[in-house]
């Protein structure tokens, strides 16, 4: 439960990639000494394999094969935060507490960012002012609550009394508010589109439907009262309406997707900083663009220039694999704890990939994070394909409900 909560804090990146290979090790020769060579099978593991081998594939025709394969020793090392949630993991009391790790790391997040943030006396709409907590930047920070947001709802699926909501109510107008603070524009984006989401295919139940509406007409008047009392600042070049750094992004895409046609296959080389290094003299000859910058501000089309539309195709397998998953497990279990944590998957899913079509942030703490939270649901979705567990629980569930 510790490094669940270690991980939301970026400047820690390093010690927790130490830590976890340390981990890892130690369980590996647990395993060999028991001579327990048992290992959980999922649907992700050949489509993972698969992504893993072609990028090893590509490096010795990178741009510069010492940086991608470090790059790629990293993304292994990631993955295998999912390899072993998956085998360690087997109950439903154990990703609870998990769970309720990541609900205090958010919590404290949200408190800290916010009260250093006031502390400040930062204004309302500069965008050059950026709540980031305990994380590395405003960036970082608003991608933690965003893949937190969800893991929040599912606290309130298994409240029922009066105290405990109002508590949780307030821990979520804390994320909010911290995530406005944060100032990222893609973060909020990403917000909309999870209650969306949640909204169009999930919610059955009309107070909690009313709840989501009565929450999205109040976070709009606020706004919009904010808006109306801070206009004359928020039309400045610096506030949040400027469009500036999205000009940038657009820039940068079409010179990134221009070299994605002319190598789409094997692409230049996987590591974040691939784009960068190729195209050095055109940064230099850009002084107000963004390639000054060190990439192309969005994970999908950047992985397409690292490792092709062969690596992409892959990356984009794994997720929808995931997606259909825990989409099932949501349908299938509805109303059960591991039904309802399919739905924060899914969640988990259309917020990190709304967030990262304007940036690249599948790296570092944020994707053990994630692969953690991936792990949490598969592994409680094996022991659901266990004989008699799903029919046990609906037979459960429809005694509770007569």
């Amino acid at each position: 439960m510790a490094i669940t909560v270690l991980i939301m804090v970026a400047k820690l990146n390093h010690i927790i990639e130490y830590f976890f290979a340390g981990l890892l090790i130690l369980w590996v020769g647990i395993k060999v000494r028991n001579r327990d060579f048992h290992f959980v099978r999922t649907p992700l593991y050949l489509p993972i394999f698969f992504f893993v081998a072609w990028i090893l594939a590509t490096t010795p025709f990178a741009f510069d094969p010492s940086y991608s394969f470090a790059e790629c020793r990293k993304t292994v090392l990631q993955i295998l935060m999912f390899y072993f949630v998956v085998n360690v993991v087997n109950t439903e009391s154990q990703v609870r507490k998990i769970l309720s790790a990541l609900l205090f790391g958010v919590v404290l997040l949200s408190i800290v960012g916010i009260a250093e943030y006031l502390w400040r006396g930062h204004s309302l709409f500069d965008r050059h002012s950026h709540a980031d907590s305990l994380a590395a930047s405003g960036q970082w920070f608003s991608s933690y609550l965003v893949m937190g947001v969800p893991f929040l709802w599912l606290f309130f699926q298994d409240s029922t009394e009066r105290k405990t909501i109002f508590l949780k109510c307030i821990f979520l107008m804390l994320v909010i508010i911290a995530l406005f603070f944060s100032h990222q524009r893609a973060a909020w984006l990403a917000l909309i589109a999870q209650l969306a989401v949640l909204w169009i295919v999930f919610v059955r139940s009309k107070r909690v439907g009313w709840g989501l509406i009565a929450m999205a007409f109040g976070l709009i008047f606020i706004g919009g009262q904010l808006y109306k009392e801070n206009r004359n600042e928020i039309i400045q070049g610096v506030a949040l309406s400027s469009f500036q750094s999205m000009n940038y992004r657009l820039d940068a895409w079409k010179l990134g997707f221009d070299q994605i046609l002319a190598n789409p296959f094997m692409g230049y080389g996987y590591g974040n900083h691939t784009f960068q290094k190729i195209n050095e003299e055109v940064m230099i000859a850009s002084v107000n663009s963004i390639f000054t910058e060190l990439h192309l501000h969005n994970a999908f089309l950047s992985l397409a220039f690292e490792v092709g539309l062969t690596g992409f195709g892959l990356f984009a397998l794994i997720y929808s694999i995931i997606i259909k998953t825990a989409y099932h497990g949501a349908k299938k279990l509805r109303g059960t704890f591991v039904g309802n944590l399919g739905l924060c998957v899914i969640l988990l899913v259309v917020g990190v990939v709304t967030r990262n079509i304007f940036d690249n942030m599948l790296v570092g703490t944020l994707s053990y994070l994630f692969w953690l939270l991936i792990g949490l649901y598969f592994a409680l979705h094996v022991s659901s394909q266990s004989d008699g567990f799903e029919e046990k629980i609906i037979l459960g569930k429809l005694k509770g409900d007569s």
